[in-house]
């Protein structure tokens, strides 16, 4: 068992985050966000983003009254496609966010996680071992009949 700890430490370290309402007029430097865009947003930052771009999120970098600047780490399509970025700085005004969301980390759905890592594990290992057997085939060619 000694050897789960090492499993349940990577389930919660690779937890699961969630996506909130900001609860502040202005996102803080350092927050990651998820910024939803309006369609006219959409189109205005097609260039920097690429076409059909409705959400992106990132760290803030710097915020003010009229731009956000986002060190994007992906961006969502119309189609729902996540697309990964390089963290690269994209300057995106506020007119074209219809809204802002905070990443927050999930505890429950971490703990669900690492007891799915740890339930597989431990399974996986009895078979592993041999400890699980099911139903046994029969020996021999002629069905296990004795001759």
């Amino acid at each position: 068992m000694r050897g789960c700890v090492p499993l349940v430490v990577i389930g919660m370290l690779s937890g699961c985050h969630t996506y909130l309402p900001l609860g502040t007029v202005e996102p803080q430097v350092g927050t990651r966000v998820s910024a939803e865009l309006t369609g006219e947003g959409s189109d205005t930052l097609a260039r920097h983003l690429g076409p059909g771009i409705t959400a992106l999120r990132g760290d803030v970098v710097f915020a003010e009254d009229a731009d956000v600047i986002l060190s994007v780490t992906s961006v969502t399509d119309r189609a729902g496609q996540e697309k990964l970025w390089k963290r690269e700085q994209v300057r995106v005004p506020r007119v074209a966010v219809q809204s802002f969301q905070r990443r927050k980390f999930s505890l429950g759905r971490s703990l669900l996680l690492s007891a799915a890592v740890l339930g597989g594990s431990v399974a996986a290992w009895e078979w592993f071992q041999g400890g699980i057997t099911g139903g046994g085939f029969p020996s021999g060619g002629d069905g296990g009949r004795p001759r």
